[in-house]
């Protein structure tokens, strides 16, 4: 395998690999990937031959760091094994699969003869945007909806019609949907791996602080009328596997005033207890389903995603009790 020569493709991608690349004599190492700036500490591997079976048998995959795996050809087949558990991969063509933060880099079909020149990626082509998220969320906490109309996806998501289609293209092509429509149902395929790039997305994207406004004070969601617009919780609050949370994650239509009235809300943020963002989903049910409750819980991708990215020890064990408990959260 020639480590030079795949460091020297990648960056064709926009992707550094910094660091010792690993050889068949030392076949791990670890490696910080970069690209723009997102950036992320991967387990390298040699592979030869570059199969799911090589890579498991050089470095155990329950290692908790990402693994990219490298080696000098790798079939088809080989690829769809080593996306299907989340592994991402290069070979000396040029042939890969990247995920990690915003970016999605998927490759295939190229030979060592293929032309030199790749068109870099840019970050509008990211599957993990913030729009694109808000789809993605939609058809893992709904996923009927990819046998439905549109526009019934699109509302769920809160983007357009044209968007939501752009997007489950998008999907089609990074091999995470093999399908959609009435005339075409599709399903979703290496959830495991869309669910780890959405949430590695999450806190530069949708949970970033910019779309966060953040205070310290009291909520009592027992307090509230009823007759207010809907609060969704999310994060620790909402996690049975932690006794005592010390904060509260809400999704709503602007700010709550009622709720912040009576628990004395003030911007804060140095030491916030109160994170708001802005609801952008809707549920796909008929609306007096809802209409006896006010404080609902937020779908549990998000859930999820929030526990993960707080740093905290206790909500990120909390958030992986949530992934192995919620069917929608893992593989059937």
């Amino acid at each position: 395998m020639d480590g030079e020569k795949i460091r020297s493709t990648t960056q064709e991608y926009g992707v550094d690999l910094v660091g010792d690349i690993p050889t068949i004599a030392n076949p791990v190492t670890s490696l910080l990937v970069a690209r723009g700036a997102q950036r992320q500490k991967m387990t390298a591997v040699a592979a030869s031959p570059l199969t799911l079976a090589e890579v498991e048998r050089v470095a155990p995959l329950d290692i908790g760091a990402p693994v990219l795996a490298l080696g000098t050809r790798i079939t088809p087949r080989n690829a769809d094994h080593l996306r299907g558990a989340g592994i991402n991969y290069f070979d000396e063509a040029g042939n890969g699969h990247l995920a990690f933060g915003d970016t999605l880099i998927d490759v295939r079909g190229r030979t060592a003869d293929s032309p030199g020149h790749i068109r870099k990626p840019t970050k509008s082509a990211s599957l993990f945007t913030e729009k694109r998220s808000q789809v993605i969320l939609a058809v893992i906490s709904w996923p009927d909806l990819l046998s439905g109309r549109l526009q019934d996806l699109a509302r769920a998501a809160g983007v357009s019609v044209s968007f939501t289609q752009k997007t489950l293209v998008a999907l089609e092509a990074a091999n995470y949907l093999d399908g959609f429509g009435p005339r075409d149902p599709g399903s979703l395929r290496n959830i495991d791996s869309l669910i780890d790039g959405w949430s590695a997305a999450f806190s530069s994207g949708l949970g970033s602080r910019e779309n966060t406004r953040t205070f310290r004070g009291e909520f009592d969601p027992s307090a509230l009328p009823d007759d207010g617009p809907p609060i969704y919780l999310s994060g620790e609050a909402v996690a049975p596997w932690i006794k005592r949370h010390l904060t509260w994650t809400i999704y709503t239509e602007g700010i709550p005033r009622d709720a912040a009235r009576a628990g004395r809300w003030a911007s804060e943020e140095r030491e916030p207890t109160i994170f708001v963002r802005e609801k952008f989903w809707s549920e796909p049910v008929p609306a007096e389903a809802f209409a006896r409750k006010r404080v609902l819980v937020a779908p549990p991708l998000l859930m999820y995603a929030d526990l993960l990215a707080s740093g905290d020890s206790r909500e990120r064990e909390a958030a992986h009790h949530l992934r192995s408990d919620n069917a929608r959260l893992r593989a059937a």
